[in-house]
């Protein structure tokens, strides 16, 4: 019968540490469980709790995020449903950005409504609208603010610090910060109380895991971990160590990919085949000013309107070689959709208009190709579509 108190084997020089895959975890006796109990000791207690895995990686988010903690979770959308049901109660009010994700949109609609929460939409496309219609709307009962920026496909930004300046001591600031990254944008600067982040698109930048994180202050991060131990809403060891194998990368990737969309985005606009260009580092961008106030780069997701009826855009899109047709973003290689039968295939056409996704709008996301090597791959797929301008 082996001893159950001997030591086990650790390595513990690995450069790399090891996927930790244990669920359940052991005391040498009663004293250092009591120790355990009074936070004394960072010891493991169960899977659904604990894992090294997760902790390493979750330092690494709060360090990049420069929050005080952090917590990963299966999916973006994981992250973002816990941040609301752990903060919201039944007639409280939220404001978030209609421009936002559109499961984001459909969580408040649905299972915030049927919650009795008050989901409030409005939109940032146009700066001084926004601003006046949040003054209307945002009271003391409004106890979350939800922003996503830049927005999903045109890429809008708010005024960071003036919806800050605008709340109450009561109202918690949440910032969606997927499309920046904490390379190009660190909300924590301009007032957010808490920063998610889809860590499926730049952060894993490898398009093989499914990850959301919540980064902020000890205390507000104690809440949301209370709720993740309620629900169970974890992730494995596996994809844990894979994202923090990513982040280590993350600024090379995501210095590249800026540089990338800088020159795209200025190519893209001055053909005559494209009617508008939305990517952050263009003057033209109606939202041009705030991002040069908030951002440090501007990605590598380009949405473009094109001068071709709808059967014409599918054709330009299906003469692209490089690019894969496909919804995701951040990673190694490009993706291309056409909006309106992709991503937002289901909605009306009432309903698409009303965010801006026109049978026109092409959404471009950069990968790690040689960016000439894209540049005469459009054109090419330009040349076959060029007769037939509107």
């Amino acid at each position: 019968m082996p001893n159950r108190k001997k030591k086990k084997p650790n390595l513990s020089n690995t450069l790399i540490n090891p996927i930790h895959q244990s669920v359940a975890y052991y005391f040498n006796d009663t004293n250092e469980v009591i120790q355990y109990q009074n936070n004394k000791y960072s010891l493991g207690r169960y899977g659904r709790y604990d894992n090294s895995s997760w902790l390493e990686v979750e330092q690494q988010l709060a360090a990049l995020d420069d929050l005080e903690e952090a917590l990963i979770f299966p999916s973006g959308m994981s992250a973002i449903t816990s941040v609301f049901l752990t903060f919201l109660k039944s007639g409280d009010k939220i404001i978030y950005a209609k421009e936002c994700y559109r499961n984001t949109k459909k969580l408040c609609e649905t299972i915030l409504a049927e919650l009795n929460i008050e989901a409030i939409p409005i939109s940032i496309k146009n700066t001084d609208k926004f601003n006046e219609t949040f003054d209307y709307y945002y009271d003391e009962n409004v106890k979350l603010i939800f922003i996503e920026s830049p927005s999903n496909p045109h890429l809008y930004m708010v005024d960071f610090e003036r919806i800050k300046q605008k709340l109450n001591k009561n109202t918690l600031f949440v910032v969606d910060s997927t499309f920046a990254t904490p390379i190009n944008f660190k909300p924590k600067y301009w007032g957010a109380d808490l920063v998610i982040h889809s860590c499926t698109k730049y952060l894993s930048g490898h398009a093989d895991i499914l990850a959301g994180s919540v980064s902020g202050s000890y205390y507000n991060i104690s809440k949301v971990r209370d709720f993740r131990n309620m629900t169970g809403c974890i992730i494995s060891s596996q994809s844990a160590s894979l994202l923090s194998r990513s982040l280590a990368t993350l600024k090379l990737r995501v210095d590249y990919l800026n540089t990338a969309g800088l020159n795209i985005a200025q190519f893209l606009e001055n053909n005559p085949l494209v009617n508008k260009v939305f990517h952050t580092s263009l003057p033209s961008h109606p939202h041009y000013l705030l991002a040069n106030k908030y951002l440090t780069g501007h990605g590598s997701v380009i949405s473009f309107e094109m001068n071709l009826t709808k059967e014409m855009v599918s054709q330009f899109i299906d003469a692209l070689k490089i690019p894969y047709m496909g919804s995701n973003f951040g990673s190694y290689y490009s993706m291309v959709e056409q909006c309106s039968l992709f991503t937002y295939y289901n909605l009306s056409t009432e309903e698409r208009e009303a965010i801006g996704i026109s049978d026109n709008l092409v959404r471009l996301s950069l990968g790690f190709e040689d960016i000439n090597a894209i540049i005469d791959d459009i054109k090419g797929a330009f040349s076959l579509v060029e007769h037939y301008k509107i």
